[in-house]
């Protein structure tokens, strides 16, 4: 039997890939093999057949097994190739991290069977007690759809699979092995009508649907852009052999997001993919979307690598967030990943965001006609009746002074609400009961003594945690540096926000909503059907509720500290406190009742507050575009950010400046006038989880540019003696520094 030769991508820190015998193993470019390397025996992906290699044959060693299945179609794999040359990150490890953790393992990936259900021809319901409530729930259930899915009756109870093991003992159920459910949720299919800035959006879409064009949805809170997205979807799943992939920033926008489109769209099966679902979940919904059989697949940035064989739209909601940006591995941003894969396979992607990113909004705003050119859809007015924007309006603190946080102006406007019935929203970005513990005698603050970074109190669990690397200890009983017992939390954090609320409204039903609170799978899940049903009146949260929640009967919206934002040195802060403040503000008045946002701040005169009371996101992005362009900042220019860190910090510094002279060997002709090298510093988070740190920043006027020289770089980079002496790694078009 001839023997051909596999060229196999292995997850290890090398950029290359080896050559392997096939043992007599049929394979193919995509499939997954086990092979022996390094003693061990490692998972691989096959990317390349080949009779001939670089190494004599008789040295090359042979494929242990050859998995069945192709994991990468050859779309999913020019798109991973495409991510691993331009984040120059190791294809191997490219290929590997975009799998199933079971897909990563040895054993055959053996997935949960899925299981769906039905009432068999002619069940005799008469034998069921009246008194089963849960079983006529169910069986009402199974009437009203030929098919119902584990997903669907966990949503009618927790308890369906008694009662379905009841149902079957009776007689009166059958039971089905299925790749993907086709849903039917017990909530309203009703279609809302459009008003006409939404029927312009979906035709215009649907005018070019067979072709790549890019989409900004760009439409203010409230302003129906779910609905956009569910009626462009409608007509393109009703094409034979459909698929279209819907991305979410963050895992709590999925439970309602998912509902929405169950409801609307249940004729198409449905799977998520997210880090909240277990590993066989998350291989079983995985494994459905690759086949085919799962039509609609909503997932977070990671699903942007999901092999869908019929995909044929990428919607990608909240587009601007920041949770799109992968900040470890391989450094890739979920929305440049997903424009490249409509790209390459040549169909439409709508980005909807009520503030786009201002890389989004540069694109859709210029005119160059090297670039696609963005097409703009523009949602400028609420799609509920009588809905309308809510009135922003700024607390100055130093007219109104803040005690325990909160000021006598926005108190008075929460025991307003509550006596109305209305539920009111504490915006602080800040988990935790105090940002800092403060000795009053010597000025001492906890600090974390692994990273550049102060202490969080908790009070509750009387321990002090940094939000950074995860170490915590007891708070202690006096000041370590002066030995005084009168130690002081300062600052305001949601748990203490809450503390205050109790004390200032005790007949108030108040629900706090961090990360602290929400670790219980299903946790926001059952937060958010409380404040439906008008369980809750005051919601205290962080970012986590600040974006794509729907509370009708919210009407107040307090936001308690941002000025520390506004002074950032990091020149993304304005743009992403505009929008957090934006889109936070938008949980207000989304139904009839009109809402207010009260914002405290010591600044209310900053351009920034005014931009947002009027709610004018187009001149405030457009004048953030000036001076990024006087300034050569991102968009108008492209960074690299070679960042290092050691026990040592003279080896980072070592390592960044013999990167720095090696990079500037390269400048040569129009390199030179198209690329800065800046000198190495340290970052404002100078230590972190024990290691010093450093970065070195590199910034070219071409995209095209500034891979030319990584292209030359990054080999030679890897071959300093003291890069191996030290963690480093590369981010293309960093959020961060």
């Amino acid at each position: 039997m001839s023997q051909t030769i596999l060229n196999i991508a292995l997850d290890v820190p090398l950029n290359r890939t080896f050559d392997y015998l096939n043992g007599g193993f049929t394979a193919r470019v995509g499939n997954r093999v086990v092979v022996p390397f390094a003693g061990r025996n490692m998972i691989g992906v096959v990317v390349g057949l080949s009779e001939t290699s670089d190494f004599p044959i008789e040295k090359l060693k042979t494929v242990s097994h050859v998995f069945d299945e192709v994991v990468f179609d050859s779309a999913t794999f020019k798109l991973l190739k495409f991510c691993a040359d331009y984040y120059h990150y190791p294809l191997g490890q490219a290929l590997i991290s975009a799998l199933p953790l079971r897909l990563r393992q040895l054993k055959p990936a053996v997935s949960r069977k899925a299981f769906a259900y039905s009432l068999l021809p002619n069940a005799d319901l008469s034998q069921i007690p009246a008194k089963k409530v849960i079983l006529h729930r169910i069986i009402t259930a199974l009437q009203a759809a030929p098919m119902q899915g584990v997903a669907e009756l966990a949503f009618i109870s927790s308890g369906w699979k008694k009662t379905i093991i009841e149902l079957k003992s009776l007689g009166l159920v059958s039971e089905h092995e299925v790749m993907a459910v086709k849903a039917s949720m017990p909530t309203s299919s009703v279609e809302p009508t459009l008003n006409g800035e939404q029927q312009q959006a979906i035709q215009q879409v649907l005018a070019l649907t067979h072709t790549f064009k890019p989409w900004l949805l760009f439409g203010i809170t409230g302003s129906g852009k779910t609905e956009v997205y569910i009626q462009i979807l409608q007509k393109i799943l009703s094409e034979k052999n459909s698929q279209v992939l819907v991305l979410v920033p963050e895992i709590n926008l999925t439970p309602q997001l998912e509902a929405r489109f169950r409801s609307r769209l249940s004729q198409y099966s449905l799977v998520t993919l997210h880090s909240n679902l277990s590993e066989c979940e998350r291989l079983q919904n995985w494994l459905s979307a690759s086949t085919g059989a799962a039509k609609i697949v909503i997932g977070t940035r990671l699903s942007v690598f999901t092999p869908m064989p019929h995909l044929k739209l990428i919607v990608m909601d909240e587009e601007h967030d920041g949770s799109y940006k992968q900040q470890d591995g391989m450094r890739y941003h979920a929305r440049d990943v997903a424009m490249v894969r409509a790209k390459q396979q040549n169909i439409p992607i709508v980005l909807g965001s009520a503030t786009p990113s201002l890389e989004t909004w540069h694109n859709s705003t210029q005119n160059n006609s090297q670039k696609q050119q963005y097409g703009l859809l523009s949602l400028k007015q609420r799609a509920v009746d009588n809905a309308t924007l809510p009135n922003i309006f700024c607390i100055d603190t130093a007219k109104s002074p803040t005690e325990n946080g909160l000021s006598s102006l926005l108190v008075k406007a929460l025991r307003e609400r509550l006596s109305r019935g209305e539920q009111s929203l504490l915006f602080i970005n800040r988990r935790g009961y105090a940002p800092v513990l403060h000795c009053n005698a010597c000025q001492w603050v906890a600090p974390c003594m692994r990273c550049s970074a102060r202490l969080v109190v908790h009070l509750s669990q009387k321990r002090l945690k940094c939000h950074h690397c995860g170490h915590e200890q007891k708070i202690p009983l006096q000041c370590p540096s002066c030995g005084n017992a009168d130690l002081h939390p300062t600052g305001q954090a949601t748990q203490r926000l809450e503390q205050t609320l109790q004390t200032l409204l005790p007949t108030a039903r108040i629900a706090r909503v961090d990360r602290d609170s929400m670790r219980n799978k299903h946790a926001l899940t059952d937060l958010l059907t409380k404040v439906h049903n008008q369980e809750i009146d005051i919601l205290v949260g962080t970012q986590m509720l600040a974006k794509g929640h729907d509370f009708p009967h919210l009407t107040l919206v307090g936001v308690i500290d941002t000025d520390s934002a506004l002074y950032s040195p990091d020149f993304r802060a304005s743009e992403r406190l505009f929008a957090q403040l934006m889109q936070v503000s938008g949980r207000a008045g989304r139904a009839e009742k009109a809402g207010e946002v009260l914002i405290q701040t010591a600044f209310p005169q900053h351009a920034l507050f005014q931009a947002l009371r009027s709610q004018d996101y187009v001149s405030f992005a457009n004048e953030l575009l000036q001076e990024r362009k006087v300034m050569q900042f991102p968009p108008v220019s492209y960074f690299a950010l070679l960042r290092a860190e050691a026990n040592d910090y003279a080896q980072v510094n070592q390592f960044l400046n013999k990167a720095g002279n090696l990079a500037r060997q390269f400048l040569t002709g129009h390199l030179k006038q198209d690329i800065l090298i800046y000198d190495p510093v340290r970052p404002q988070m100078e230590r972190l989880k024990g290691m010093e740190r450093g970065q070195l920043l590199l910034q070219a006027n071409s995209r095209v540019a500034l891979q030319r020289l990584l292209k030359s770089w990054m080999p030679q980079l890897r071959e300093l003696p003291i890069a191996a002496k030290i963690r480093w790694s590369l981010d293309i078009d960093p959020l961060e520094f």
